[in-house]
């Protein structure tokens, strides 16, 4: 319940104004009308009212007296003062007019309100009881003959029999007063029943919850935080800084000590241990606070036994949504609504795109909107690993199968996936004697583990991922052309980041949100030439690349600002435009030794300057070409 008063301007009004209040008020909002004259101790007892109408004098002494709550102002315009000063004229005949009221831009309009009423008009300014006292007064020295005012004045005029006429509000401004009024009081009870809900769900958890502000004082509490920090015996703990309940505790804008968004600590208190978790409070543009969490670690231990024996059970999950994806370019705007649709299917999807543009992304959330989202979600890059460890991982073993397996056996990929979704990245690298054992799974939905006679029915659905052009290993013998008929049921191409330049500065801003909120700092602005430099630049590596150099920009740069000077620091931008095609890899010469006696495999690539991976496919290729 939200209450209003309002201070009728005069006795005859009270009537009126309570007929319109019956008509407007709610169950949500009580209000009181009220008449008064002069300053009675009724000001000083209106704490339980939340917004409160008045006008004139008596506005002005509850703004002093209440500077933290609404007060609407009842004020009349200018129709209503002409309306009096006519009715003067017609009452008194009067040859001079003294006019009593707060100024309020009233002498540019005063000659024109003359010559209306036909007579000489002075501006007496009354803003307080006093100064009320002495426009009488001076209206009495001056020769003034008649006065045209509020509430105040009238009445002194009453007692003295001078002659008055009082400015009445007509009806019309009454209820627009009243009605913005009540609007006030239905936002105040929002967000009341706003503050109550967060305050329930708060007080409902079982952890002790502490928010602070950017300079680490104290925001709010729950009913936890107040019985371990002991804050009913603290004075002023509301405000104060956090580290005066624990000098262990810290906040992320700390200079002396910040913690990470997402870290976790040991405190002692009261001589048992507890973890506290930090998290930003986050605004618009920057952090704001800190949400300290904090819960006993005997409690922890048991909870993360209790995931860990869940995650077993029902196995790995996505951890991204379509949410996760920032696409302003329409085409891939497109492409993530071909994703979306995808989605409700439950046919197998081969996802093509060069190296670092999301297809792993698309992957998670295609499971994560799919009829399989409770289901596991496991992701295996079938680059990494050797022929006969990738068929253990992907179809399990039995005990003893072979040198070195584990006692117990163990279960393949597949079967963890089972009811929900398998991401096989790289799917171009699968040596060709595996992919005739990976197409009879697909398609009989049963894998036979190593070393054993028997078959295990699966249901999985299979999302597949490559960055090499798959039809053309098929022309050179490398790719079954059945098992690319049967992964590409649903096709999708992810394009590369030159092709949409525009989702170049929202994935730049986004990554630099999320990566200075992480270290606690300021999050960087692109100048507008650093953002058509980047908008230009080719991005060879696409979105790896780009969140590489974001990390760089959050770690080294302390300026508010990132300029093209910052830029050519911290990474060269000589690349071809956006729109020009990235050049292919440089083929490893056709006499260059893999093996060199006295030199690494990191030393040869570091003289092809390219990485491990890159130069064991290199060699790969190298061979079939023999």
């Amino acid at each position: 319940m939200v209450n209003v008063v309002i201070f009728a301007p005069s006795p005859d009004q009270l009537g009126y104004i309570g007929d319109l209040l019956r008509r407007l008020q709610t169950d949500e909002v009580r209000i009181d009308a009220i008449h008064h004259f002069g300053s009675p101790e009724i000001l000083n007892h209106l704490n339980h009212y939340d917004v409160i109408i008045a006008r004139g004098i008596t506005y002005r002494m509850l703004c002093g007296l209440y500077p933290g709550k609404h007060i609407t102002h009842l004020g009349f315009d200018g129709t209503d003062i002409l309306s009096a000063l006519l009715e003067c004229r017609e009452s008194f005949h009067p040859k001079k007019i003294g006019l009593c009221l707060h100024h309020d831009g009233l002498k540019a309009v005063l000659p024109g309100l003359s010559e209306l009423c036909r007579a000489e008009l002075k501006l007496y300014e009354v803003l307080d009881e006093q100064s009320a006292y002495d426009a009488v007064e001076a209206c009495r020295g001056d020769g003034v003959e008649a006065i045209v005012s509020g509430g105040t004045v009238s009445n002194i005029c009453r007692e003295q029999g001078f002659p008055c006429t009082y400015i009445h509000i007509r009806p019309a401004t009454l209820e627009r007063a009243i009605e913005e009024a009540l609007n006030t009081a239905r936002v105040i009870n929002t967000e009341r029943t706003k503050t109550n809900i967060i305050r329930m769900i708060l007080d409902n958890s079982d952890d002790a919850v502490l928010a602070v502000d950017e300079t680490g004082h104290i925001l709010e509490a729950n009913d936890q935080a107040y019985q371990l920090y002991g804050l009913a015996f603290i004075a002023g703990w509301r405000g104060g800084s956090v580290q005066r309940l624990n000098a262990g505790l810290t906040f992320i804008g700390s200079r002396e000590e910040p913690c990470r968004d997402g870290e976790e600590k040991l405190v002692t208190i009261g001589g048992q241990r507890y973890y506290v978790r930090y998290k930003l409070i986050s605004g618009e543009d920057s952090g704001v606070g800190t949400l300290i969490t904090t819960s006993a670690a005997s409690k922890i231990l048991q909870e993360e036994r209790r995931i860990r024996k869940s995650l077993v059970q029902k196995g790995p999950s996505a951890k991204y949504t379509f949410r996760s994806i920032i696409a302003v370019n329409p085409e891939m705007r497109k492409k993530v609504e071909i994703a979306k649709k995808f989605s409700r299917a439950d046919s197998d999807v081969l996802i093509t795109g060069e190296t670092g543009t999301g297809k792993e992304l698309f992957a998670h959330s295609i499971h994560s909107a799919s009829g399989r989202m409770s289901q596991p979600f496991v992701a295996i890059n079938c680059a990494t690993l050797p022929e006969n460890l990738l068929e253990s991982e992907l179809f399990g073993y039995e005990p003893g199968s072979f040198s070195g397996a584990s006692r117990e056996g163990r279960m393949g990929l597949f079967e963890l996936a089972h009811r929900g979704t398998i991401f096989l990245d790289e799917i171009g690298e699968i040596p060709v004697a595996l992919q005739a054992k990976l197409l009879r799974v697909l398609q009989e939905k049963e894998i036979r583990r190593i070393g054993s006679a028997s078959v295990i029915p699966i249901d999985v659905r299979v999302i597949a991922a490559t960055n090499v052009n798959i039809r053309e290993q098929i022309a050179l013998g490398k790719f079954r052309s059945d098992l690319l008929y049967r992964l590409n049921a649903l096709e999708i191409s992810i394009p590369p980041l030159r092709e949409r330049p525009d989702d170049v500065i929202p994935l730049m801003e986004g990554q630099l949100r999320i990566l200075a909120a992480g270290l606690g700092k300021q999050v960087p602005k692109l100048t507008p030439e650093a953002q058509k430099l980047l908008c230009r630049y080719a991005w060879p590596g696409n979105v790896r690349e780009l969140r590489n150099i974001c990390e760089r920009l959050v770690v080294l740069s302390d300026a508010a600002d990132v300029t093209v000077e910052d830029l050519n620091e911290l990474h060269s931008f000589s690349g071809a435009p956006s729109g020009v095609p990235d050049p292919a890899p440089t083929p490893l010469p056709a006499a260059f030794p893999v093996s060199q006696p006295g030199k690494t495999k990191q030393e040869i690539a570091r003289e092809l300057g390219v990485s491990r991976t890159t130069l064991w496919r290199m060699s790969k290729r190298q061979e079939g070409q023999k």
